[in-house]
């Protein structure tokens, strides 16, 4: 017989994968569609970029530290890749990879003025996500650019499959996933993060960089952020001033309903994959049974409320990465 802390334990560990279920249960019985393949892929193709830029945002708050920029980061690279495409008549690889460069370039600043200047990450990122809304601004002129001279390999990232069915977005995503799984559990950097997230005094005391390992981190969470904002370029066919603003709140709520997840209250991959596809599931679900578009922001913002109190109790009132002193 299963005594009552087994199954608060139980609970506790896999709530969020049982809410999971039960959401795409329900909104399945409300809109028989809803479970339709089309629909479900649609879902995945979608939970894939917040998933990505989430998983960044997760290596960052594991090596403890936090990153605001990715989803602004995410907006100026696919802008940037757009303009080289249609403005400049750059091939869609060099722009794609001039683009990554330049996210990567971020991070690094990032980890500059947090690690060697002393800023906490936080307001140094909000810093960095202000200044990168700006300059997203400054390159589309204010507007939606579209150029009809886009190379013809433009939308492989966002809009091809493999095999006709899978979307290029979530082969992308599994790869990442099947990678950090890898790295984050059986190699030392993986081990790395971990120790230096959890006590970065002791970490320095047995020989570990902590500088080194946090600006590692910065860095996947730059290059993460990069390689979304291409692909949301891609999938979207153009560049907005906009482009990654819809990613910051649904990023950060991965991530922290991740934390719940197997662990309590630390982030970890497949916490993130699972609120990804959560909040993806919310989403969907939303237009498909035509709630008014405003719950969205509602129940977005009860759900990050949520997750982060439930880390918060987890570990007796730290969040994980978020220091303002």
């Amino acid at each position: 017989m299963i005594s009552k802390e087994n199954l608060a334990s139980v609970v506790r560990r896999y709530g969020v994968l049982f809410a999971l279920i039960i959401v795409f249960a329900v909104f399945s019985f409300m809109e028989p569609t809803f479970y339709s393949v089309r629909n479900i892929l649609s879902i995945i193709r979608q939970a894939s970029i917040t998933g990505i830029l989430a998983i960044g945002l997760t290596t960052v708050v594991i090596a403890g530290e936090f990153d605001m920029s990715f989803a602004s980061l995410a907006g100026f690279s696919g802008v940037l890749s757009v303009i080289l495409m249609g403005k400049l008549f750059m091939g869609a690889i060099p722009a794609w990879i001039i683009s990554l460069l330049v996210a990567l370039g971020v991070g690094a600043l990032n980890g500059l003025v947090i690690l060697f200047i002393g800023v906490p990450s936080i307001i140094t990122t909000i810093g960095m996500m202000t200044l990168l809304a700006g300059f997203t601004k400054w390159l589309t002129g204010g507007s939606t650019y579209y150029s009809a001279k886009f190379p013809e390999i433009f939308p492989f990232l966002g809009r091809s499959f493999l095999f006709e069915t899978i979307p290029m977005p979530v082969v992308i995503f599994a790869i990442i996933i099947a990678i950090y799984v890898v790295v984050l559990e059986h190699t030392k950097i993986g081990r790395f993060f971990h120790a230096v997230g959890g006590n970065p005094k002791a970490s320095e005391h047995v020989g570990i960089k902590v500088r080194k390992v946090k600006f590692i981190a910065l860095l996947i969470s730059g290059f993460m952020a990069g390689l979304a904002g291409i692909m949301i370029g891609s999938l979207l066919g153009s560049g907005t001033p906009a482009m990654g603003d819809g990613y910051l709140m649904p990023g950060i709520s991965a991530m922290f309903i991740g934390a719940v997840f197997l662990r309590d209250g630390v982030p970890n991959i497949w916490g993130t994959v699972i609120g990804s596809l959560l909040l993806s599931v919310l989403t969907n679900g939303f237009v498909m049974i035509n709630l008014p578009f405003y719950m969205k922001e509602i129940v977005l913002g009860a759900v990050l409320i949520g997750s982060v109190s439930m880390v918060a109790i987890f570990k007796k009132g730290s969040i994980p990465g978020v220091n303002l002193l």
